[in-house]
């Protein structure tokens, strides 16, 4: 019988911790590729969502955050949808045109719109 993997809590939810080669296992298990496209899909959907509610935070359009950027309001929409693959420059340049501060959660913007 395999030991229980060990488990962290992040604001609220629950992961699970593997290591490399219990990670490996579980994605040999499948076809790689799936699984690597699988996760990369979440990924990019969920850093989506951040950076509309970073946007919706600092109350701008796709139009006005894009011109903020210098790039076309499709490039953010495709962001957003989690279509467009991004980098860590990207989304620091969102937060700062978005005049949020570095450390800019959506949890935490969430938390603050409760307590208004």
């Amino acid at each position: 019988m395999s030991e229980s993997p060990a488990t962290l809590s992040i604001d609220g939810k629950d992961y699970v911790i593997l290591s490399r080669a219990e990670y490996l296992k579980l994605v040999q298990g499948s076809p790689k590729s799936v699984a690597l496209k699988d996760a990369r899909s979440v990924i990019r959907a969920t850093l989506g969502s951040n950076l509309r509610q970073a946007r919706k935070a600092a109350a701008l359009t796709q139009a006005e955050l894009a011109e903020r950027l210098g790039i076309s309001q499709a490039m953010v929409s495709s962001a957003e949808a989690g279509r467009q693959r991004v980098a860590e420059r990207y989304v620091a340049r969102v937060i700062k045109a978005c005049g949020l501060p570095k450390d800019w959660s959506p949890s935490k913007s969430s938390r603050s719109k409760t307590r208004r």
